[in-house]
């Protein structure tokens, strides 16, 4: 599925309990790399337009990782099922250093028409849970 797509984005989050879920619609452009896949779009928040995102996200097929960069909040993740890893976040007060557990790296890139990607993974302050995603990727030509 090379080239240029649309894009629908489902934003699961639990935070101290709470649920959220937030849906973002989009363009996206796809390229198969010797690495994987590569993925960039930009997608805006369905309810309020006023919010973007804009995502490069790199796809290792021989590790099963993802490497997710968010150019908006310019922060990146490691994901991989593998491994905790972890990630700075830029906050007024300074840097926050998060652990990032991965629970899920998965992605049907390979069709003409449509392909998907999900990334589900949990944020932890040590070994702490913060926060919970899964993030839902699906890609239309």
């Amino acid at each position: 599925m090379e080239g240029n797509a649309q894009i629908r984005i489902a934003s699961r989050s639990v935070f101290g309990g709470v649920e959220d879920v937030i849906r973002l619609e989009g363009t996206a452009t796809v390229e198969k790399t010797d690495y994987g896949w590569h993925l960039q779009y930009e997608a805006v928040n369905c309810e309020d337009e006023k919010s973007a995102v804009r995502s490069d996200i790199k796809l290792e097929t021989d590790t099963r990782r993802a490497i997710v960069v968010n150019q908006g909040e310019g922060y990146g993740l490691l994901l991989d099922p593998a491994a905790v890893t972890a990630t700075q976040i830029k906050t007024p007060q300074g840097s926050l250093t998060l652990n990032v557990k991965a629970k899920e790296v998965a992605w049907d890139l390979a069709g003409r028409k449509d392909g998907s990607v999900t990334l589900e993974y949990m944020l932890l302050v040590g070994m702490q849970p913060l926060s919970a995603l899964r993030i839902s990727l699906f890609l239309k030509k």
